[in-house]
């Protein structure tokens, strides 16, 4: 049977590191198979025949993630062994030298992330980029920024993460959404054999606690419209927007921001949904145009419908976020201006149409498809049975609501 050791060479050069190198031996032919890895003399442990982690605290955490790599490098060359003397077929060192330098290398948890953002990114998910950077960002906090490779991650690493979290004061639905997303990077890491799965979030909270409401009442939205306000100002803006959020069926921020004057045909909007893809239709009401109208002289040289994205300049995605968070900040004041308890976000919007449609009677099955709150799939079959015009007059009968006096 074939055995390895893991060796390290000084440089010949004075205080320069030196490099690690794996010795893959079987029937007394020995082969080397260098790797990337650079370590001074002092950081290298000749007794055990690994890295000794010293230094200062970056040099720390660079030592980490290096044993990390080298630990990953261990286990794939003893599977690679273990494979050949279970086909119980002749072997040689060169064969498995030559099926170690195949191999893709070691990848770590912060450019898997980073990868799986820019995928989606690439297929116009949007939204589930975010997600994902959030997550990292957040997550990347945690460790001070120290990387580690995948299958380093452990129970005890999601633990530590979730404690610190709540000691930062993150509610217990954005700490579950945070360690959710992370579980999906997880799975999609297995998935593509890049670690095996540990179950690592087996004691961690990854459910749903209940929150307050955060649909408001007809009235509230009445006295959100009627507000005086400074005309043109960025509070108005704001206010205008979360009402077309509710107008158009409870539609997100980034899809509003995205819209565009040709999507409008035929006295219907059409738009897709960034975040699943699935296709949508909003019959186009005359209070939704009375709001565009109002901000068309922002918008005469471009494509979108409305003032959010203002260059295409491939910072589209950037100049969204921005001014979603503009736009909140301007509605918190607008909610304490009405009386409002909690704090008055464009998610607000999108709860207070679905809770306003069931009020009038509206199925909550379709207003949970409308919402797209289903796999694209399933939502498509069911939005085939929906009767279009029936959403259309519903909608149309809650703006009317809103508009009365």
């Amino acid at each position: 049977m074939a055995t390895f050791k893991l060796k390290f060479r000084p440089s010949t050069a004075e205080g320069k590191p030196g490099t690690m190198y794996f010795q893959v031996t079987h029937r007394r032919s020995t082969r080397t198979v260098y790797t990337d890895y650079r370590v001074m003399p002092k950081e290298w442990d000749g007794r055990t025949s690994f890295i000794r982690i010293t230094g200062t605290p970056e040099r720390r955490a660079e030592l980490q993630l290096i044993a990390s790599k080298l630990r990953w490098d261990c286990k794939q060359i003893t599977s690679l062994i273990t494979e050949k003397e279970l086909a119980m077929l002749e072997y040689t060192a060169d064969d498995i030298v030559s099926a170690l330098r195949l191999l893709p290398p070691c990848q770590t948890w912060f450019s898997f992330i980073h990868g799986m953002v820019a995928k989606k990114l690439h297929i116009g998910r949007l939204g589930t980029a975010k997600t994902y950077r959030d997550a990292l960002m957040s997550f990347s906090r945690f460790r001070n920024g120290e990387d580690l490779t995948i299958d380093a991650l452990d129970a005890e690493t999601m633990n530590l993460y979730e404690a610190w979290l709540k000691g930062r004061g993150v509610k217990r639905n954005s700490s579950s959404c945070y360690l959710r997303t992370l579980r999906t990077l997880y799975r999609k890491a297995v998935e593509a054999g890049l670690t095996t799965d540990k179950n690592i979030f087996r004691h961690v909270f990854t459910g749903f606690a209940k929150t307050a409401k955060r649909a408001i009442p007809l009235g509230s939205l009445r006295a959100i419209r009627q507000i005086h306000l400074p005309e043109s100002s960025a509070i108005a803006f704001a206010r205008d927007m979360f009402m077309l959020i509710v107008y158009l069926q409870g539609i997100s921020f980034v899809d509003l921001a995205y819209l565009k004057k040709d999507d409008i045909r035929n006295g219907q909007l059409h738009y897709s949904r960034k975040k699943t893809g699935q296709e949508l239709t909003v019959g186009w009401e005359p209070a939704m145009q009375d709001i565009v109208d109002s901000y068309a002289h922002l918008t005469k040289d471009s494509p979108y419908l409305l003032p959010i994205i203002t260059k295409t300049d491939g910072t589209e995605r950037r100049q969204y976020e921005r001014m979603e968070h503009k736009v909140n900040h301007y509605l918190k004041k607008i909610g304490t201006m009405v009386g409002l308890q909690a704090p008055l976000t464009t998610y607000t919007g999108r709860h207070t149409w679905a809770s306003t449609m069931r009020d009038m009677g509206t199925s909550l099955s379709v207003i949970s498809k409308w919402l797209g709150h289903e796999s694209l799939k399933t939502t498509q079959i069911y939005l085939s049975s929906i009767d279009m015009e029936g959403v259309v007059k519903a909608n149309r009968k809650m703006i009317g609501k809103i508009l009365r006096e």
